[in-house]
């Protein structure tokens, strides 16, 4: 029998509940799942013709891949630096899509008054002030391209224009200058058109540090003669966890015009 949309919703109580005893079953197992699957998936699925429901597409789904779904949020899985779900987490997950709010206007919801007191509490959990803004995006990779994004604009400005209506093709090349920076910024350079090989690299500290080398840094800055540029510092580096001296770097804008952008993913 076909299933419609106003089944699956009249359903609702038990489809949560349902989905409720997959989830708490998972996490009763995570201890004991290998961090890690060789997963063979199965033959590809025939669209069918009719609709089984919100039920029959979640005992199917189990079936077919719940068993060798890995502990990914468990204790034993370092394969990336994801952190856990914790419960509070779980929780807003499921808020987020019971609410279903567009954070694009404050006319038509209080979406972004969430956005904007959950900054307002990491403002004071990390000792920000408050002129300090922000806004919440899909990960680090999108943080970093964001952040690019704002400094090619400053950089734009410097030379009076706006590069979000003029494009880059009205401004010189534009630098990017820096030490051991993640992966995510060279694939925002060339996502934001600045280009990957805009990257230069300064040196890092001596004896197996990740650190840049402030002095190798100033002497990259030095070269631009004057040239605005972009410099990205770490707060964090993502093999070892090594820190870039961010007041050193900081300080060298009394000399250089530089937009500074800081990777604190890892921090």
């Amino acid at each position: 029998m076909t299933k419609t949309f106003d089944d699956d919703a009249q359903a609702l109580p038990q489809l949560l509940a349902a989905v409720q005893a997959a989830a708490l079953d998972y996490l009763a197992t995570i201890d004991s799942r290998p961090a890690a699957t060789d997963f063979a998936a199965p033959g590809l699925l025939a669209l069918p013709d009719d609709s089984a429901g919100a039920q029959a597409a979640l005992t199917l789904f189990l079936q077919r891949f719940g068993a060798a779904m890995p502990a990914a949020n468990g204790p034993r899985f370092w394969g990336f630096v994801t952190g856990g779900t914790t419960p509070a987490a779980l929780m807003g997950d499921w808020l987020a899509s019971t609410y279903d709010l567009n954070l694009s206007s404050a006319a038509n919801s209080n979406a972004p008054a969430i956005e904007f007191e959950a900054i307002h509490l990491l403002r004071q959990l990390f000792g920000l002030p408050e002129s300090f803004g922000g806004t919440f995006v899909t990960g680090a990779t999108m943080a970093n391209f964001a952040g690019l994004a704002m400094g090619r604009e400053w950089v734009g400005r410097q030379h009076g224009l706006s590069v979000a209506e003029r494009g880059l093709t009205a401004l010189p090349p534009i630098a990017v200058l820096g030490g051991e920076a993640h992966s995510s910024i060279f694939k925002a350079l060339a996502m934001l058109g600045l280009g990957r090989a805009a990257y230069h690299r300064a040196a890092s500290l001596p004896g197996d540090r990740e650190a840049v080398d402030v002095a190798g840094l100033s002497r990259l800055l030095a070269a631009q003669e004057g040239r605005p540029c972009i410099v990205v510092a770490n707060a964090g580096t993502v093999n070892t966890v090594d820190f870039d001296d961010l007041r050193a770097i900081a300080a060298l804008k009394r000399d250089f015009p530089f937009w500074l952008h800081i990777d604190a993913a890892f921090g």
